[in-house]
């Protein structure tokens, strides 16, 4: 027998944990920047086979990553960040690994250092609870004592900086090319003493080396990780800084040290104890083969800290949160408008100084709940300038104004030389999708989308918009477009990208078991292994006796945070579409019960409970 097969299991990698991996993933996917057309229901439909494959392949050193796609984030000044996407089976390994490895190392964490969006938001929420009862009985023993902490916002500084008191100074900074910089040694180095697994450790750096970025047929360099969007090279890159933190808090406690990711604020007594702090903070970070962004250390006193993090702005804008959950009436929109009004006037004198972008997004989020259109003349501008706030700006607008007034503003944009960011048009014209659009506005909508798979819209990140294309088709054509997608079927075999072959097949498909042929007779004469996985997965799914339960969450409605309202996901439509293709009873009776349980929903808008009847019919 070879020796590969004689290859026990690697400790910590089983199938419970790629499933609970799966499962995390799963619901993040929802969240990504690139959506895949059904968000790979493909490994849905029977989990057990491909976990069980991935496991087989462990075993008897057969694993081989697949490669992985690549697409950039926007930062500002036309520069991007360089993501990675694995295939599902890699990032499923990916997330089990480093999961184990943090579990195995967390004991090491120090108290505030975070690297989840999660554990910062729910650690802002308790500090702010416990700043707020200071506060309250400050206010107990003297208005002196209440009217201080009142000025110095205290409940904003603990829910902002999280530092245990206050402090005359604070000093700020974070590490340049911080993932890119990253050294593997260095992640090795914060894996010793730690029990993992030989094979574990190998394995991890074999990933590291297949998914990291680098050139054509060039060797590794040992260096940088991939930036992904499910806390995986964030998990990584958290614990390498483990002993980084040990040597700021031994200089400055506990209390007076805060890390989110890279991001660093240190609380000190003196201007020359914070000089004495960078200088620590360099010293440490060069020991990693890393370098402080000298552009962004700062040494802030206290009122200086104040206007950095605008904490009497975020205290303002705490107060539009509190009128929002009130009531959303019209009586409660207007006090939110006149309230947001009030705060963007204070607010625009301090344009551009600190994290004023973080305060334009949560000013942009109450203006659309208000519906307040005051902004709109300078949202086009807001996003060329600062394109991360893109999405908040599209939320906004959409809600502030018609659908009419919406088109030309996507439009606008999609023509701008400015426009350079690949992940903005992907926002954009995934947007469309939550238009309730009628008549004119639909006909506009369709022949964007036709451009779009035609491929005669040239715009940045164009392959990964054309593959949101057939989606809007679904959403806003009838039957007369099947013959747009059947040509895009038939085109050149190298313009069908991965994305946009699936999103063809599957939404064609859809439309019942005559253009489920068409897309079969398709894959046999262009021999295309992504039209083959199409097929292998709707045979799969018209095979089913009964729907399994993990659907149930696919097919959840989804939560408008600008609105305050469900709606439903063209993906989740496009999902029960496909489930229809098997003619089993007990299958066409789960989705029944599953449309009238939507369509009894008042909560969700009127537009997408007609689409719903529309789009799903047995």
């Amino acid at each position: 027998m070879p020796l590969a097969e004689n290859r026990t299991p690697i400790r910590g990698i089983s199938k419970t944990a790629l499933w609970r991996s799966w499962k995390n993933i799963r619901q993040e996917l929802k969240n990504s920047s690139i959506r895949d057309i059904i968000d790979f229901l493909d490994y849905d439909v029977d989990p057990d086979i491909w976990i069980r494959g991935l496991l087989l392949q462990l075993r008897t050193g057969r694993y081989e990553p697949t490669t992985p796609q690549r697409f950039t984030l926007a930062k500002s000044n036309g520069f991007s960040r360089t993501m990675t996407l694995p295939s599902i089976p890699d990032l499923t390994l990916y997330r089990t690994i480093v999961d184990f490895i943090y579990s195995k190392v967390r004991y090491r964490e120090h108290k505030h250092v975070y690297f989840r969006r999660s554990f910062l938001d729910q650690a802002q929420r308790e500090a702010q609870l416990e700043a707020e009862a200071v506060v309250q009985t400050a206010g107990q023993y003297g208005k002196s004592g209440k009217a201080y902490l009142n000025w110095l916002k205290y409940n904003q500084y603990r829910k902002h900086l999280l530092l245990e008191r206050i402090f005359p100074f604070l000093v700020t900074t974070d590490i340049s090319n911080f993932f890119d910089s990253l050294l593997h040694s260095h992640v090795q180095e914060a894996l010793r003493g730690v029990r993992i697994p030989p094979r574990m450790i190998g394995l991890l750096f074999f990933l590291l080396e297949r998914l990291s970025i680098r050139q054509d047929y060039s060797g590794s360099h040992d260096i940088s990780l991939p930036v992904d969007e499910f806390d995986c090279s964030r998990t990584l890159a958290h614990l390498v800084l483990f002993s980084h933190d040990t040597d700021i808090v031994a200089m400055t406690g506990e209390g007076a040290y805060v890390r989110w990711m890279d991001d660093q604020n240190m609380g000190v007594e003196s201007k020359a104890k914070g000089l004495k702090t960078l200088a620590e903070v360099g010293r440490s970070l060069a020991r990693l083969h890393l370098a402080p962004n000298t552009k962004k250390s700062r040494i802030l006193s206290l009122s200086e800290a104040r206007r950095h993090f605008h904490l009497d702005l975020n205290s303002a804008l705490d107060r539009c949160e509190q009128i929002w959950k009130q009531s959303t009436s019209q009586k409660s929109k207007s006090l939110l408008r006149r309230h947001i009004r009030a705060v963007w006037s204070r607010a625009l004198a301090h344009e551009g100084v600190g994290e004023f972008e973080k305060i334009l997004k949560r000013i942009y989020l109450f203006a659309g709940r208000a519906g307040a259109r005051f902004l709109r003349r300078r949202a086009v501008r807001d996003i060329l300038s600062q394109p991360g706030t893109a999405q908040r700006i599209c939320d906004y607008m959409r809600n502030s104004g018609s659908v009419l007034e919406y088109l030309n503003f996507v439009e606008q944009l999609l023509n701008s030389e400015e426009q350079i960011y690949e992940d903005v048009n992907i926002i954009l014209i995934e947007s469309l999708l939550r238009l309730e659009a009628s008549g004119f506005e639909v006909r506009r909508i369709r022949s964007l989308a036709s451009q779009l798979l035609k491929g005669d819209l040239k715009i940045a990140g164009q392959s990964h918009c054309r593959a949101i294309a057939p989606l809007l088709l679904l959403r806003f054509a009838d039957r007369r477009s099947l013959s747009l997608l059947r040509n895009v079927l038939s085109a050149n075999r190298r313009e069908l990208t991965f994305p946009l072959s699936r999103a063809v097949a599957f939404a064609l498909a859809s439309y019942g078991p005559q253009e489920f042929q068409l897309v079969r007779r398709a894959a046999s004469k262009l021999l295309n292994n992504h039209l083959s996985t199409v097929v292998l997965l709707i045979e799969r799914i018209r095979e089913y006796e009964k729907i399994p339960e993990r659907y149930q969450n696919r097919l959840k409605t989804r939560f408008d945070s600008i609105k305050s309202t469900q709606y439903l996901d063209m993906r989740s439509i496009l999902t029960a579409r496909l489930l229809l293709l098997n003619r089993r009873p007990a299958v066409r009776e789960w989705i029944e019960k599953w449309k009238n349980k939507i369509l009894i929903d008042k909560s969700l808008p009127k537009y997408d409970r007609t689409l719903l009847q529309r789009m799903v019919t047995f």
